[in-house]
């Protein structure tokens, strides 16, 4: 991300008829539409787009689904203020704003959108493993259901257990299984592909939706899997073994299930991998 004062010049676009931005700290390009600012964002990117709402409140809608980490400016009467905020942006300022507003809502629409991505952050990813949490794996995976209900491809949903965590914990002390949990997450890693979703639900479960070619993905996943978790136990030093059991249930967009459903059927099937 550009900085502010002495730093890299913080990157502008303009959409559309707004103020100039001008002043130390900011460099601008303009685009007269909407086609033309997410031609632009594609080839390059920008730190902050500022967008006349004259365009229309879905030009501001656009350009947040074509970029969501994009923070969002909207130029706008009093009136309209609403309609903009609604539509996604950040701030709003008038048509006629001075520099020095212009530059003061900038760099208030970039931190506020760095703090809704921090917050974001940590409700949908579980501290301890740095994966997806329950709800982060909800909404990723209800997601991609969808997708696969338009697409009619469809995708398997794998369900991982941590075995023993409990005992292994009172046997070898309370550390050791926050060290399990962790190493589960590290061997899921090496077995998933970057497109899967990856998440611990659960105190010793975890779940991977397998995305995009689903059917000839599960096998090579779950042959990783036996692979990393056997190197992770032949490694010397280690306190209790790691040992899963592995479910896995396929959501067929011709005869759709819940996402809980799907959750609970493979964990009804769990059984040592291999």
């Amino acid at each position: 991300m550009a900085g502010l004062r002495g730093e890299v010049p913080i990157d502008v676009l303009a959409v559309g008829p707004t103020p100039a931005p001008e002043g130390e700290g900011l460099s601008t390009e303009r685009a007269e539409t909407l086609q033309g600012a997410l031609d632009r964002l594609d080839e390059r990117g920008a730190d902050v787009a500022l967008v006349a709402l004259s365009l229309g409140p879905e030009a501001i809608r656009s350009l947040r689904e074509r970029v969501p980490e994009l923070p969002v400016v909207a130029v706008a009467d009093d009136a309209e203020a609403v309609v903009a905020l609604e539509a996604g942006a950040h701030d709003v300022i008038p048509p006629g704003a001075d520099p020095a507003t212009i530059r003061r809502s900038i760099r208030y629409a970039i931190s506020l959108h760095r703090l809704e991505r921090e917050l974001h952050r940590h409700r949908v990813v579980d501290e301890l493993t740095g994966l997806y949490n329950a709800r982060g794996f909800e909404q990723l995976a209800e997601h991609h259901l969808r997708l696969a209900d338009r697409t009619q491809e469809p995708v398997v949903l794998v369900f991982v257990r941590l075995n023993d965590l409990t005992r292994v914990s009172e046997t070898h002390g309370a550390a050791e299984g926050p060290r399990l949990l962790a190493e589960t997450a590290e061997v899921l890693r090496q077995a998933v592909r970057d497109s899967d979703v990856l998440a611990r639900v659960g105190t010793d479960a975890f779940c991977v939706l397998l995305t995009g070619n689903a059917a000839g993905a599960e096998a090579i996943v779950l042959a990783r899997l036996v692979e990393a978790v056997a190197a992770r136990n032949a490694r010397s030093g280690r306190t209790a073994p790691l040992s899963l059991s592995v479910g896995a249930a396929r959501y067929d967009p011709a005869d759709p299930v819940p996402l809980a459903e799907l959750m609970t059927e493979a964990s009804r099937r769990l059984q040592a991998p291999g």
